[in-house]
């Protein structure tokens, strides 16, 4: 069967190369991320480019994507020229952390859906693990990079399962960065706590802005708070 693209509002892209599909996880990160005073960002791992696409149609100005993978970076390569963006993006196909080494560039936000697991068994796929097994890539490189490449006042936002806190705080608290925003994201209505999006900076804050986002009711369908953070991306919405 031929690969469809996987429509959106407002642009449509591939993502059957990428060691990801397009996810909730991803998606839900750049609708909710704080853009104000935002003119150029990175998004590192950048998959099929869907975090980069959408920082595009909310007005991000300049955007760098960093991806390893040779097919995944093929198609978000693929994808940034199709688009209405397309002068918008400039994607680098290399190791994120030789990337942070040799970063040129000053950025307002570095944005990133990261390796998840740590320890965990690894299937027979060598390019899904190398997305999503940390060793690759772990939450001490992407602070790292982060020193390197996000200026003083910039934030980075990441997407973590909240089993992973205690490890992103650790590394957050080693490479002295500051939690200003955090989103508990609950899959079901009375179910816990499965997702945590967070955004670093390299300040202290006064306080800290966090909130509880369910994604279902006990239906089954989509909460309003759902529909109302992507009303504007998804279809049907």
């Amino acid at each position: 069967m031929k690969a469809r693209p996987f429509h959106f509002k407002r642009f449509s892209m591939m993502h059957h190369q990428s060691t990801m599909k397009i996810g909730t996880d991803a998606i839900l990160l750049a609708a909710w991320v704080d853009l104000e005073n935002v003119e150029n960002a990175l998004d590192v791992g950048t998959g099929s480019g869907i975090i980069a696409m959408l920082l595009a149609q909310r007005g991000v100005g300049a955007i760098e994507a960093v991806e390893i993978d040779e097919r995944s970076a093929r198609e978000a390569q693929l994808n940034f020229d199709t688009s209405q963006w397309r002068q918008r993006f400039k994607l680098h196909h290399q190791d994120a952390r030789e990337f942070g080494r040799q970063c040129k560039s000053q950025f307002d936000l570095i944005i990133c859906n990261p390796p998840f697991f740590f320890q965990a068994f690894h299937g027979l796929k060598a390019q899904r693990n190398l997305a999503r097994h940390a060793e690759y890539f772990n939450f001490d490189d992407l602070f790292q990079l982060a020193l390197h490449c996000l200026k003083s006042d910039g934030s980075l936002a990441v997407v973590i399962p909240a089993g992973e806190w205690d490890r992103m705080k650790k590394a957050a608290d080693e490479a002295g960065f500051f939690l200003h925003q955090k989103m508990n994201i609950i899959p079901v209505d009375g179910k816990n706590v499965n997702r945590l999006n967070l955004l670093f900076k390299k300040t202290e804050p006064t306080q800290l802005n966090e909130l509880f986002f369910v994604l279902r009711g006990q239906d089954g369908n989509f909460t309003k708070d759902y529909y109302a953070l992507l009303k504007d991306y998804y279809l049907g919405f």
